[in-house]
Protein backbone atom coordinates (compact mmCIF):
# COMPACT_ATOMS: atom_id res chain seq x y z
CA UNK A 1 0.00 0.00 0.00
CA UNK A 2 0.94 3.79 -0.79
CA UNK A 3 2.49 5.10 2.51
CA UNK A 4 1.80 2.16 4.66
CA UNK A 5 -1.82 3.98 5.00
CA UNK A 6 -3.31 0.57 4.56
CA UNK A 7 -6.21 0.32 7.03
CA UNK A 8 -9.89 1.89 6.06
CA UNK A 9 -11.31 3.19 9.02
CA UNK A 10 -13.85 5.15 7.45
CA UNK A 11 -15.56 6.81 4.44
CA UNK A 12 -16.30 10.86 4.15
CA UNK A 13 -20.65 10.91 3.35
CA UNK A 14 -20.72 14.59 2.88
CA UNK A 15 -19.63 18.43 3.62
CA UNK A 16 -20.71 19.38 7.01
CA UNK A 17 -21.34 23.30 7.67
CA UNK A 18 -19.18 25.80 6.37
CA UNK A 19 -16.15 25.57 7.67
CA UNK A 20 -14.41 22.78 5.23
CA UNK A 21 -15.77 19.99 8.01
CA UNK A 22 -16.89 16.63 6.55
CA UNK A 23 -19.58 13.96 7.69
CA UNK A 24 -17.34 10.39 8.41
CA UNK A 25 -18.87 7.14 8.45
CA UNK A 26 -16.98 5.37 10.63
CA UNK A 27 -15.57 1.70 10.05
CA UNK A 28 -14.55 1.32 13.58
CA UNK A 29 -15.63 0.06 16.78
CA UNK A 30 -14.39 2.46 18.63
CA UNK A 31 -15.98 6.10 18.14
CA UNK A 32 -13.52 7.49 20.62
CA UNK A 33 -10.53 7.33 17.99
CA UNK A 34 -11.16 9.74 15.89
CA UNK A 35 -9.89 12.16 18.76
CA UNK A 36 -6.36 10.25 18.23
CA UNK A 37 -6.13 10.93 14.59
CA UNK A 38 -3.36 13.25 13.44
CA UNK A 39 -2.78 12.30 9.78
CA UNK A 40 -4.57 10.21 7.84
CA UNK A 41 -4.49 9.34 3.91
CA UNK A 42 -7.93 9.97 1.74
CA UNK A 43 -8.31 7.55 -1.16
CA UNK A 44 -10.84 8.91 -3.74
CA UNK A 45 -11.28 7.25 -7.56
CA UNK A 46 -7.41 5.30 -6.93
CA UNK A 47 -5.99 8.85 -5.91
CA UNK A 48 -4.52 9.40 -2.56
CA UNK A 49 -3.27 12.07 -0.58
CA UNK A 50 -2.58 12.73 3.39
CA UNK A 51 -4.62 15.17 5.15
CA UNK A 52 -3.80 17.00 8.65
CA UNK A 53 -6.80 16.33 10.97
CA UNK A 54 -7.05 19.81 12.28
CA UNK A 55 -10.28 19.17 14.56
CA UNK A 56 -12.63 16.01 14.92
CA UNK A 57 -15.79 14.72 16.89
CA UNK A 58 -18.38 12.18 17.27
CA UNK A 59 -21.52 13.23 16.22
CA UNK A 60 -24.38 10.59 16.98
CA UNK A 61 -23.39 7.55 14.52
CA UNK A 62 -20.73 9.33 12.52
CA UNK A 63 -17.53 11.42 13.21
CA UNK A 64 -16.82 15.13 12.12
CA UNK A 65 -13.13 16.16 11.18
CA UNK A 66 -12.18 19.06 9.74
CA UNK A 67 -8.85 18.93 7.88
CA UNK A 68 -6.17 21.79 7.56
CA UNK A 69 -5.87 23.67 4.42
CA UNK A 70 -9.67 22.48 3.82
CA UNK A 71 -11.53 26.12 4.71
CA UNK A 72 -14.92 26.07 2.33
CA UNK A 73 -17.98 23.80 2.38
CA UNK A 74 -17.13 23.40 -1.80
CA UNK A 75 -13.67 21.72 -0.85
CA UNK A 76 -15.09 19.51 2.09
CA UNK A 77 -17.88 18.16 -0.25
CA UNK A 78 -15.11 17.51 -3.17
CA UNK A 79 -13.89 14.70 -0.33
CA UNK A 80 -17.34 13.02 -0.62
CA UNK A 81 -16.71 9.57 -1.18
CA UNK A 82 -12.94 9.65 -0.06
CA UNK A 83 -12.01 6.62 2.22
CA UNK A 84 -10.06 7.48 5.48
CA UNK A 85 -7.45 4.95 5.94
CA UNK A 86 -4.41 4.76 8.44
CA UNK A 87 -1.07 2.96 9.10
CA UNK A 88 -1.60 -0.66 10.78
CA UNK A 89 0.43 0.40 13.56
CA UNK A 90 -2.34 2.81 14.78
CA UNK A 91 -4.74 0.47 15.08
CA UNK A 92 -6.00 0.47 18.88
CA UNK A 93 -5.18 -2.55 20.55
CA UNK A 94 -8.35 -5.11 20.70
CA UNK A 95 -8.93 -7.60 24.26
CA UNK A 96 -7.39 -10.94 23.98
CA UNK A 97 -8.98 -13.64 22.02
CA UNK A 98 -10.34 -10.41 19.50
CA UNK A 99 -9.34 -9.84 15.88
CA UNK A 100 -9.04 -7.04 13.17
CA UNK A 101 -10.68 -9.57 9.89
CA UNK A 102 -7.72 -8.68 8.00
CA UNK A 103 -5.54 -10.44 10.75
CA UNK A 104 -8.15 -13.77 10.12
CA UNK A 105 -8.01 -13.56 6.35
CA UNK A 106 -6.05 -16.14 5.17
CA UNK A 107 -5.59 -18.59 7.81
CA UNK A 108 -5.49 -22.03 7.25
CA UNK A 109 -8.84 -23.67 8.74
CA UNK A 110 -8.20 -27.39 10.21
CA UNK A 111 -10.76 -29.34 11.91
CA UNK A 112 -9.91 -30.88 16.04
CA UNK A 113 -8.40 -34.06 14.15
CA UNK A 114 -5.68 -32.01 11.97
CA UNK A 115 -7.64 -32.42 8.54
CA UNK A 116 -7.71 -29.12 6.34
CA UNK A 117 -10.78 -27.86 5.64
CA UNK A 118 -9.71 -25.05 3.96
CA UNK A 119 -8.67 -21.20 4.08
CA UNK A 120 -10.41 -18.22 5.26
CA UNK A 121 -11.29 -15.44 2.21
CA UNK A 122 -13.39 -13.14 3.81
CA UNK A 123 -14.75 -12.05 7.69
CA UNK A 124 -18.80 -10.78 6.87
CA UNK A 125 -20.34 -8.92 10.09
CA UNK A 126 -23.17 -9.93 11.40
CA UNK A 127 -25.62 -8.95 13.61
CA UNK A 128 -25.06 -11.55 16.66
CA UNK A 129 -21.90 -13.08 15.62
CA UNK A 130 -19.67 -12.48 12.25
CA UNK A 131 -19.54 -15.34 9.91
CA UNK A 132 -16.40 -16.77 8.36
CA UNK A 133 -15.94 -17.42 4.66
CA UNK A 134 -14.08 -20.34 4.17
CA UNK A 135 -12.88 -21.94 0.48
CA UNK A 136 -12.86 -25.31 0.99
CA UNK A 137 -9.71 -27.19 0.29
CA UNK A 138 -9.59 -29.43 -2.67
CA UNK A 139 -12.76 -28.26 -3.63
CA UNK A 140 -12.73 -25.80 -6.33
CA UNK A 141 -15.21 -22.64 -5.82
CA UNK A 142 -16.88 -23.93 -2.77
CA UNK A 143 -17.04 -21.99 -0.11
CA UNK A 144 -18.37 -22.54 3.90
CA UNK A 145 -19.28 -20.59 6.07
CA UNK A 146 -18.46 -20.96 9.68
CA UNK A 147 -20.50 -18.54 12.66
CA UNK A 148 -17.27 -16.73 14.42
CA UNK A 149 -18.02 -18.29 18.22
CA UNK A 150 -16.46 -19.81 20.93
CA UNK A 151 -18.26 -22.83 20.33
CA UNK A 152 -16.76 -23.60 17.23
CA UNK A 153 -13.78 -21.58 17.16
CA UNK A 154 -10.93 -23.67 19.59
CA UNK A 155 -7.69 -22.25 18.81
CA UNK A 156 -6.11 -18.92 16.69
CA UNK A 157 -2.48 -18.89 15.82
CA UNK A 158 -1.96 -15.80 14.02
CA UNK A 159 1.56 -15.63 13.95
CA UNK A 160 1.71 -19.35 12.48
CA UNK A 161 -1.40 -18.49 10.15
CA UNK A 162 -3.92 -20.89 11.20
CA UNK A 163 -7.45 -21.59 13.51
CA UNK A 164 -8.89 -24.74 14.62
CA UNK A 165 -12.99 -25.26 14.35
CA UNK A 166 -15.22 -27.72 16.55
CA UNK A 167 -17.94 -27.75 14.19
CA UNK A 168 -21.46 -30.21 14.34
CA UNK A 169 -21.95 -32.80 11.63
CA UNK A 170 -23.07 -31.58 8.51
CA UNK A 171 -22.25 -27.61 9.53
CA UNK A 172 -19.94 -27.11 6.39
CA UNK A 173 -22.35 -28.98 3.70
CA UNK A 174 -24.83 -26.07 4.36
Amino acid sequence: MINGYDVVIGKILSAHGTGGMVKVYPYSDFPERVHMLKEVELEQESRRRVYLVEDSSVHGKNWLIKFQDVNSRDEAEALRGSLVRIPKEERLSLPEDNYYHDQLEGLHVYDSAGNLLGRVIEIIPGGGHDQIMVARAGEKNRKSMIPAVKDFIKRIDIPEGFMVVELPEGMLDL
